[in-house]
């Protein structure tokens, strides 16, 4: 999926300046005006800029956009609530996106952060928010649906309001209700497994490969990249490009990492890695397609843990890692898993 490229630089001041016009009086030929616009942007630009629940929440937010972008089910992917709304009645919110498959199926989504370390605490929906939310859903005569990021975890969930627990005054969730219930399968989320363990290794030419200084230190330039699958080399190179989107992205820890050397030089380095917990010899979950592009969004948009961007400049489809329909591996086995939802889950009981 490919991000439309709107003339931001030539009509985004302008429309922010019309837009603020309406509220403030601004007149577009006064230069108190034009100056009032310029310090009003500014002083809330410094304030937004320093508040964390905006930053995460836009980056949340635009992350969602390209986990649907790159698990490649949606045709088109709107922001809903971007741009002047009129409607008549009663009071509206209108959701972050609207979702088109390729089947024509529509959904609006609202786009939610949840962080917290207690898998027990509840995500909560107020039903006055809710309501509001649903308003604008039945008017569009398109089913909502909520897209909540649990950001500890790292985990996304799609769900209707049908799989919450219904309060006096709101709808609650749990993390394990949310994902034994989550459809995201209808977005195109899988979740991948593979043979243990997968090794990569960066080599230079033996010719080039410098001596280890008294240090322990040597210069080195890698000329060659391989990846190993349970000690098979992978020789393919849609296999192996797979297999390092895997290792980059996945959710098996690096477990091992090791010079290669020979007669005192350094050949090159080799990483291994393998899940957490002790697996079949043949096979082991390496994660969901949405957390590994959710790895790769925060590799563009967060630095040493602070956030740096909220969007990325790259297409969706970027994110994505490419594996065939009817894709047969030669050395890097894959099994790919449609979760469909557990209706009937009924949570975790605490300890």
């Amino acid at each position: 999926m490919k991000k439309l490229r709107r003339n931001i630089d030539k009509f985004g001041a302008f429309d922010l300046f019309s837009n603020l016009a309406a509220e403030h009086g601004f007149k577009l030929d006064d230069a108190d005006s034009q100056q009032d616009f310029i310090e009003k942007v500014r002083n809330t630009f410094e304030c937004s800029k320093n508040n964390k629940i905006i930053i995460y929440g836009k980056r949340i937010e635009a992350l969602f956009a390209y986990v649907v972008g790159a698990l490649g089910e949606a045709a088109l992917l709107k922001q809903e609530d971007e741009g002047s709304l009129y409607y008549i009645g009663e009071d509206i919110i209108v959701p972050d996106y609207r979702i088109i498959l390729k089947d024509s199926s529509q959904y609006l989504v609202e786009v939610k952060n949840h962080h917290s370390e207690n898998i027990y605490d509840e995500f909560v929906v107020k039903k006055d928010y809710y309501q509001k939310l649903r308003k604008y859903s039945d008017l569009c005569n398109v089913d909502l649906k909520f897209g909540i990021y649990f950001s500890v975890p790292n985990k996304w969930a799609l769900i209707s309001i049908d799989a919450f627990n219904e309060r006096d005054d709101s709808y609650t969730i749990d993390f394990a209700s949310s994902i034994a219930k989550s459809e995201m399968a209808l977005i195109g989320d899988r979740t991948i497994g593979t043979r243990p363990d997968l090794e990569l290794q960066l080599l230079t030419n033996s010719n080039e490969a410098n001596e280890i200084d008294k240090d322990g230190k040597a210069v080195f330039t890698t000329r060659e990249i391989n990846i190993y699958s349970a000690g098979h080399k992978i020789s393919d190179s849609l296999e192996k490009e797979i297999a390092f989107y895997l290792i980059q992205f996945g959710d098996w820890e690096e477990k091992q990492a090791e010079a290669i050397i020979e007669r005192g030089k350094l050949l090159g380095m080799r990483f291994i890695f393998a899940p957490h917990i002790e697996t079949e010899d043949n096979f082991s979950l390496i994660g969901t397609l949405s957390t590994m592009i959710s790895n790769m969004f925060k590799q563009h948009t967060v630095v040493d843990g602070k956030v740096i961007a909220v969007d990325s400049h790259l297409d969706p489809e970027r994110f994505k890692v490419f594996i065939p329909t009817h894709y047969k591996g030669k050395e890097l086995p894959l099994w790919r898993f449609t979760i469909q939802p557990n209706h009937d889950f009924e949570g975790l009981t605490k300890q």
